[in-house]
């Protein structure tokens, strides 16, 4: 079982992926005639939002690879539909300038997906970075602890990573659903936050990184954070000796409320604020949507007032039905 715990650790490792991932370093870029085109190309290229049940709500999901890097997206997104009433909801963020980082992420998602399989009759998948069978109905097997599936399968990964000897890494934020009650499993910079309908934080995890201890401490403040040298350093991730896992409590949800989980690449282009405003009501596909292309809109015309941090970008939301 892995370490239950805050994840206040004082390693960090650098998250910055290499120099393909800002517009000033971008390689194979002979002129700033091709930089625009490569701007324009990103800007005016379709958002595919997808949907589908998870346990007894609703999730709508996006994710797209960094703007100006030419190499693949590091991100992983999955929903797990375990039965009516339950499942799991998963975002996972190699580490961009580690080698192998997508295949981090990639790896944490495929265990559960395994692990979870035998809980249930196999069915249609709703993973979005490989196909795999997934669980959707529970075949019987009520005394079975799922959280204790979670956390071992963490721990394997973490130990397989490890043995690789590869450096290859990656951040967790999961949610397990049953009902209206949801307990998160959380593990790096990617984060997890759940909002009323009117638009009130009711929880809320703490990035683990020294930038994301220093906003919970009060020591600077969300938006300094934003701007601040050092927001690329994560001091926990899956991969590495001092890996642990900070288990939420359960959390009741009321009629509306919405849960999201996203990669680093929301947080460090929008205030949370923002993000609230535009996931707390509405149609959550249509929210889903317009937070996208406003991160990426702030990646692509940076703006002095405003953050901007190009990263590849995964958004998963979800409702009860």
């Amino acid at each position: 079982m892995p370490n239950v715990a805050d994840a206040n650790r004082p390693e960090t490792i650098s998250t910055d992926v290499s120099s393909e991932d800002t517009p000033a370093q971008v390689q194979d870029a002979p002129s700033a005639t091709a930089l625009l085109d490569t701007i324009g190309a990103v800007a005016n290229a379709k958002i595919e939002v997808s949907e589908a049940k998870c346990g007894g709500g609703h999730a709508a999901w996006t994710t797209f690879r960094s703007p100006f890097k030419s190499g693949i997206n590091e991100d992983t997104i999955a929903t797990f539909n375990l039965s009516e009433g339950r499942g799991i909801l998963l975002v996972a963020d190699g580490l961009g300038g580690h080698r192998d980082g997508h295949l981090a992420s990639q790896m944490i998602k495929s265990r559960i997906a395994k692990a979870t399989r035998h809980l249930a009759k196999p069915s249609k998948s709703h993973l979005l970075s490989k196909i795999v069978p997934v669980p959707t109905e529970f075949s019987g097997t009520k005394n079975t602890e799922l959280r204790t599936i979670i956390l071992n399968e963490i721990e394997l990964t973490n130990q397989r990573l490890l043995r690789s000897r590869t450096g290859s890494a990656t951040t967790l934020a999961l949610a397990e659903t049953n009902g209206r009650r949801i307990r998160t499993y959380h593990i790096g910079d990617s984060e997890i936050l759940i909002f009323s309908q009117r638009g009130r934080l009711k929880f809320s995890t703490v990035s683990h990184s020294p930038i994301g201890y220093a906003v919970e401490s009060g020591m600077i403040t969300e938006e300094q954070a934003l701007f601040h040298p050092d927001r690329h350093l994560v001091s926990n991730v899956i991969g590495s000796e001092q890996m642990s896992v900070e288990l939420g409590t359960w959390v009741t949800l009321s009629s509306r409320d919405t849960v999201l989980l996203a990669s680093d690449g929301l947080f460090d282009n929008l205030m949370q604020f923002e993000i609230i405003e535009h996931l707390r009501k509405g149609n959550l596909a249509d929210g889903v949507l317009e937070v996208t292309k406003l991160a990426r809109q702030r990646m692509l015309f940076p703006d002095s007032d405003a953050p901007s941090k190009p990263d590849d970008l995964s958004i998963l939301a979800y409702r009860c039905a």
